[in-house]
């Protein structure tokens, strides 16, 4: 049984650019209105998984890297998150076997009992989040192994044509210092 934290809002994407960041986005907007948000980034990397990954310009050298995102100049996801209202935002690049070692790291460079929003997939693998949203494609059956597995795990699915999503990010709240879908 894996551990249970509902202080995480996980997003995952059945693919690359299916508009996490956007949504992840819009959440933090939303709800950094009234709670502190820590933003989170996970890059796994498996093996033969390079295709879903894009080009990557800063390979991993080791296990894993944490990373601290303090820049607010620049386009990266996590700058995104910064800009949209995040108090702190990370990013963790892992090996996929290291990555229960990076996360439990992670866990111990923030306050306890923070809320997290997480764009991974391979979280999910580790803990049981208070919400774990998974998007995909409207009108297309392509999902990658890392999100096909866990496609049973999302608490909602949510499909999207590439611009909008059929949840709002206002259907999103925090009720009791956890992390729920709006009746």
């Amino acid at each position: 049984m894996k551990p249970e934290n509902n202080k995480i809002l996980l997003i995952g994407g059945a693919t690359r650019n299916v508009g996490k960041t956007h949504f992840t986005c819009s959440v933090i907007e939303n709800i950094s209105k009234k709670h502190n948000i820590i933003g989170l980034k996970i890059k796994t990397i498996y093996e033969n998984d390079d295709f879903f990954h894009g080009k990557d310009i800063n390979p991993l050298k080791g296990n894993y890297r944490i990373i601290e995102e303090l820049d607010k100049n620049g386009n990266e996801d996590t700058i995104k998150m910064l800009k949209a209202g995040a108090k702190r935002v990370f990013r963790i690049k892992s090996k996929n076997i290291f990555l229960k070692e990076a996360f439990n790291l992670f866990m111990n460079l923030i306050p306890e009992n923070s809320l997290i929003i997480c764009e991974s997939n391979s979280l999910r693998e580790i803990i049981k989040p208070g919400l774990f949203l998974l998007i995909k494609q409207k009108n297309s059956d392509d999902i990658k192994p890392s999100a096909k597995k866990l496609e049973i795990y999302a608490d909602k699915i949510i499909y999207t044509d590439g611009e909008k999503h059929d949840l709002k990010a206002n259907q999103i709240i925090i009720e009791n210092d956890n992390w729920k879908l709006a009746n």
